[in-house]
């Protein structure tokens, strides 16, 4: 991490005031210089339009790079009052002209906007010792249903990118911590940028990296199904022990031809307490993404002879029959997170606001 990077980090260009700050606009972005220690040295900073920040000190007599500034072990006492001198200079710089903001990463620092937005939770910073680790908490609860922290990448299980190269290990990143379903754990960590959660139960929970290699609009789903887990999935309504909700991909499989050939019911894999006579709803993947079938389970407990028979360790079966068929833009997943639901990756009890929503509609389109 360069001088300007860590000297700048939890700050952005309040790009308004750059030219009353002192700064000249170029063709792309914005470049400060000033002279210091009688001046003899030239700080020169470069602002992208993106934000991204440069710097460089001049010797004058010279006009040329000092670059002992730069070099962790340059300690002497001539170089130590350049680097000082240097870092009041930026310290006039960040105080005119940036902002400051909770996190490093830009993409945190709008997922920290789009929570205060759906939750109305701003960040808690408990620990003096870790000023940028920041974490919130369910207003039903108090309990943690998300955790902002640094860490070193090499700390995180390592992954190789595309093409075998390997990240940085000593790279400082920022991760969100969050519950999610166990059963659901081993495919999100088989994900670019979704890893076994760091310093927390692994088990339980992961860790997101906040550099962009996620869209938000993935982080947001993650962080919805975490608040509802931590929460006990309860909202206006509790989650109805006799109805699941489960997931299907229509890549995969075509449940309604499913349905077709089987005279109304199909044998699908089993997942937790599923019984008997329990209700069941299928989530219907993208391009669909919606709950597009209620159903009955006629029978639970049965020997798994379906299509990923020795692939996937499933166990156990159970036999549903078809009950209703939906709209696509009945029960969308738009509607769902409007009524305490969230996209669904594996079967889960379904939460009652949403089962109590779904029944309105049907109501009122009669």
């Amino acid at each position: 991490m360069s001088i300007e990077t860590d000297f700048f980090k939890r700050h952005r260009p309040a790009f308004g005031k750059m030219e009353a700050g002192g700064f000249q606009k170029t063709g792309n972005g914005y470049v400060y210089e000033e002279r210091f220690l009688d001046g003899q040295f030239l700080a020169r900073l470069t602002v992208g339009e993106d934000g991204t920040i440069q710097g460089k000190v001049l010797d004058m007599d010279t006009e040329e790079e000092y670059l002992p500034i730069r070099a962790v072990n340059q300690a002497g006492s001539f170089v130590g009052s350049v680097r000082e001198a240097y870092f009041r200079v930026l310290a006039g710089v960040r105080d005119r002209s940036f902002i400051p903001v909770d996190f490093i990463y830009d993409q945190t620092n709008r997922i920290a906007a789009l929570i205060e937005r759906t939750y109305g939770d701003l960040a808690e910073f408990p620990w003096d010792k870790y000023p940028g680790n920041g974490v919130y908490k369910c207003k039903e609860n108090g309990k943690w249903y998300a955790a902002v922290l640094t860490v070193a990448r090499g700390k995180l299980e390592e992954k190789t990118e595309e093409g075998g190269s390997v990240c940085d290990p000593e790279e400082i990143v920022e991760v969100i911590n969050l519950k999610a379903d166990p059963d659901q754990i081993p495919d999100l960590t088989g994900l670019a940028g979704i890893y076994p959660a760091w310093h927390m139960n692994k088990k339980h929970w992961i860790s997101v990296l906040l550099d962009g290699t996620l869209p938000e609009e993935k982080i947001m789903d993650l962080i919805r199904e975490s608040h509802l887990l931590v929460s006990a999935g309860k909202s206006s309504a509790p989650a109805r022990s006799d109805a699941w909700i489960i997931p299907s991909n229509p890549k995969i499989y075509d449940v309604d031809a499913g349905f077709a050939r089987g005279g109304g019911c199909i044998e699908w894999h089993q997942h937790n307490d599923i019984r008997a006579g329990d209700t069941l709803f299928i989530y219907s993947a993208a391009p669909n993404s919606a709950i597009l079938y209620r159903c009955r389970v006629e029978e639970a407990d049965l020997g798994y002879q379906g299509m990923f028979k020795g692939k996937k360790g499933y166990t156990r079966s159970m036999r549903i029959r078809l009950i209703d068929r939906y709209r696509k833009d009945q029960f969308p997943l738009s509607f769902m997170k409007a009524n305490g639901g969230t996209a669904i990756r594996s079967a889960r009890r379904m939460p009652g606001q949403l089962l109590e929503a779904m029944e309105r509609k049907l109501q009122e389109e009669e």
